[in-house]
């Protein structure tokens, strides 16, 4: 655990905050996506360089040529002169384990040494059987010459598809896989469990290596131990032939994607589970589910009966143990998943000097990332968008809080998102800024932003667009953004979070409920699941949980059977709450433990409490659309400071002490994030103020404008209005500047004032009088002004950048300078 004593020199602190070591930058995945050249390769690289990027992610993606190839020495020679080029500037590389994903599969090298090791799973044949009767019946589920039957099972069948479990019973195999049946009176069923290969494929690096085309490559058995053993022999140790001398030093760590036991587009693949199917006489009984050589082994720990007898209860119900073992499968392939392939790949990398870092399939499973020493998720194809549910509800809203728990508990160094993957041209930088904080803000702090583009040619702009480099009309600006990041992720780092409240929950299905009502009232808390309760201790009335100490636990779901640890807990002091609902949870919890953030309750409002080199953090954001205003208290207490992380900007802030806590204002505008920093060591500074904020309108901006492109000539928009509208213009995309001059009254030339320029669509920079005050990328767009101002006649120039979804998809989003351009008063 960090050593929240270490002090640092003020003025040191403030230097690394306005700017962090390049490592804490943004890292993205770079699609390898077209005919690389090294030449062009290096000039990306520089790009992400000048951007301020921390390394980047060589991601083999559809579309790369042939000519190049996966794994071939041309790629591997490109791979190498990229890992030079990070390690002449200073950069990490973070290697990709697949060609494209999900991995396991080598591009298909992996079948394609040993078809046994293609995916596999476990599917149900079966027939009715009207009693009295007897027979024998062939239970042939198709013509694939390596299906193995596993085994028969014979059950009544008390009501439509529910078997009584006492009647379970298993039928003798004979020879040509036939079994024969005699029963008496009543409805019967002949259920036979058949090991068969799914048919499921990856996404490869080629354009006829797509999903559903012929020679899409083969996924690989991530369940079986050979299998993986191979897929690390052809991808991990290639790498390390090829660039050993750089890892654990450029060449940081490992990148595993959401494998997939099945594969993609499994030809027997559907939800698991599902009801039973009629087709010729015979019943197909819903769905597949995981499976491998040897795995009823796994499935028997644990089960107090022969497990093959309740196979039957995977699709039908079986009584009242039927949840209880279709739960126990479930856990045991994540048991096997977890032992097989991501602990294989953890000591790999351990033993190579690397971390294992990427995400599971499930945004909400956490028990997968003990075997990661980057945890990390993902957040693609639009999964939580701003003004929705889906950033508070839903397995989704899970994600961020699961891996930056995980790391929290093992003491990892990072976390990782994958982050606006598949959102679309759509995406804005006013988005992006919203998904970056709501990652930010619940832990994350290392930023994989999904994707920068090598090629956006034919339709490779639309393969998981958008591209958020160097082919976007925002790239100038995106520094604005990364920037942003690097300050608060290095914020986030070497230090300490504050945290009271566990929430106990299923480790491979976190549950959401009891996070989002404690999220909503700023109560900050870690996942934490049985496996990570099993190696708790206690202390005074605090449960130790690996690195982290908890004066709360929370069991969601409710109402569970109390863990022996945590009943002993209960006993020492600590606050068990196994029973809550909606109405009392957050209550209990502040009766219980205080408040460390008190803010007037506002549902939008985040804050996350972290402590480095002697000083307390809280990072702060707006999840809304409204300002959030008022005075505020912390736990923590001593001399306040806020930080700006957009603006890399340091100032002392007007606070006082009382009863025991630090009393403050704030205000958090639309899409801001700030920092309160506390320092114990010294007191409040007496005599400050708040800085002025915008008020009632002074002037209003009625002066014509002037337009010109970004070469200088003239162009005839409206302005104020909307480009996307005119003839001619409905589908460009890039930027216009606006110039103007106004006259400065006398009587305002002393006062503190702001350009409101209203409307905007979408990103604006202003210059007065030839000085640049900097980027707006979001509403509202609002500078302060006075210190550029001039009595009498001032220049004004804006350029606009617009939305590139008016090229790719001519969607005509509002462009321009739509107003009304306001100068306004302080309040």
């Amino acid at each position: 655990m960090a050593n929240r004593n270490i002090n640092m020199d003020t003025n040191d602190l403030h230097h690394q905050f306005i700017n962090p070591p390049r490592e804490f930058g943004m890292v993205p995945f770079w699609f390898w996506n077209d005919d690389l050249t090294e030449e062009e390769l290096l000039r990306q690289v520089n790009e992400m360089y000048a951007k301020g990027f921390g390394g980047v992610l060589i991601h083999p993606r559809i579309g790369l040529s042939r000519r190049v190839g996966y794994l071939t020495e041309e790629f591997f020679r490109l791979v190498r002169a990229v890992v030079e080029e990070c390690a002449r500037l200073g950069m990490m590389v973070i290697l990709y384990d697949e060609g494209s994903y999900p991995s396991g599969s080598a591009q298909g090298r992996v079948v394609a040494e040993d078809p046994s090791y293609a995916a596999r799973c476990l599917i149900a044949h079966g027939k009715t059987v009207q009693g009295p009767a007897k027979g024998f019946w062939h239970p042939n589920p198709g013509r694939a010459l390596n299906d193995e039957l596993v085994c028969v099972v014979l059950a009544k069948e008390v009501a439509p598809d529910v078997l009584d479990p006492d009647s379970m019973t298993l039928l003798d195999i004979h020879h040509s896989e036939l079994v024969q049946y005699d029963v008496p009176e009543g409805n019967w069923r002949l259920l036979a469990f058949w090991h068969v290969f799914s048919g499921g494929t990856i996404r490869g690096v080629h354009a006829d290596e797509e999903d559903n085309h012929a020679t899409a490559p083969a996924a690989g058995d991530i369940l079986n131990p050979d299998a993986v053993a191979c897929f690390i022999r052809h991808t991990h140790e290639q790498y390390a032939n090829h660039l050993a001398a750089h890892f654990g030093t450029t060449v940081t760590s490992l990148f595993t994607d959401e494998p997939m036991v099945f594969g993609r587009r499994a030809l027997r693949q559907g939800k698991l589970g599902g009801k039973p199917e009629e087709k010729n006489g015979s019943t197909r009984p819903g769905k597949p589910w995981p499976f491998t050589l040897g795995f009823l082994d796994d499935v028997q720990q644990g089960w107090d009966d022969d497990v093959r007898r309740w196979l039957p209860a995977l699709w039908l119900d079986c009584g009242p143990q039927t949840e209880a073992f279709r739960q126990h499968y479930e856990h045991a392939v994540h048991v096997r998943l977890e032992r097989v392939f991501y602990a294989a790949q953890s000591d790999w990398c351990a033993a190579n000097g690397l971390a294992l870092t990427g995400h599971p399939d499930a945004s909400n499973d956490f028990g997968a990332l003990r075997k990661f020493q980057w945890p990390g998720q993902d957040m693609v194809w639009r999964w939580v968008t701003p003004g929705s549910d889906s950033s508070m509800t839903g397995p989704h809203a899970c994600a961020p809080k699961v891996a930056s728990s995980a790391a929290t508990l093992q003491g990892s160094r990072r976390n990782v998102t994958e982050v606006y993957g598949a959102y679309g041209w759509q995406m804005t930088l006013d988005e992006a800024k919203w998904l970056l904080d709501w990652h930010l803000v619940r832990g994350t702090n290392l930023i994989i932003p999904h994707a920068f583009f090598y090629s956006v040619r034919g339709r490779r702009a639309y393969e998981s667009e958008p591209d958020i480099g160097i082919h976007n009309v925002w790239w100038p600006d995106f520094q604005h953004l990364g920037d942003y990041a690097r300050r608060i992720c290095w914020l986030l780092s070497d230090g300490e979070l504050i945290c009271d409240v566990a929430i106990l929950t299923d480790g491979n299905a976190a549950a959401w409920s009891a996070a989002k009502l404690l999220t909503e009232r700023q109560i900050d808390f870690v996942y934490i699941d049985e496996i990570a309760l099993a190696q708790a201790y206690i202390e005074g009335e605090s449960l130790i949980v690996g690195n982290q100490r908890f004066r709360a636990v929370v069991c969601d779901p409710p109402n569970q059977d109390v863990h022996p640890r945590l009943a002993a807990f209960a006993e020492s002091g600590g606050s068990l709450l196994t029973t809550w609902d909606s109405d009392s949870l957050v209550e209990t919890l502040d009766a219980t433990l205080g408040q460390d953030v008190d803010w007037p309750t506002h549902p939008n409002l985040r804050a996350i409490h972290y402590a480095k080199a002697g000083k307390d953090f809280y990072f702060f954001t707006n999840e809304g659309e409204e300002p959030i205003d008022g005075p505020l208290t912390l736990r923590a207490i001593g001399a306040v400071e806020c930080w700006d992380p957009l603006a890399g900007q340091t100032i002392s802030w007007p606070s006082e002490q009382m009863n025991e806590r630090t009393h403050t204002h704030l205000r958090l505008e639309r899409r801001q994030g700030l920092i309160l920093v506390v320092d114990s060591q010294r007191q409040p500074e007496m005599g400050l103020s708040y800085p002025p904020l915008p008020g009632q309108v002074a002037l209003e901006v009625n002066a014509s404008w002037q337009a010109q492109d970004a070469t200088g000539e003239d162009v005839s928009l409206p302005c104020p209005g909307d480009w996307a509208q005119i003839s001619g213009w409905e589908l460009f995309a890039g930027n216009i500047h606006f110039t103007t001059s106004i006259t400065l009254p006398s009587p305002l030339a002393s006062q503190p004032l702001f350009l409101d320029l209203g409307q905007v669509g979408e990103i604006a920079e202003l210059w007065i009088n030839g000085e640049s005050l900097g980027l707006c990328a979001w509403s509202p767009h609002v500078w302060r002004i006075d210190q550029a101002l001039q009595e009498g006649v001032n220049q004004i120039r804006v350029r606009v950048t617009n939305s590139i979804e008016n090229r790719y998809e001519g969607m005509q989003r509002p462009s321009g300078l739509l107003g009304p351009v306001v100068i306004r008063q302080a309040l």
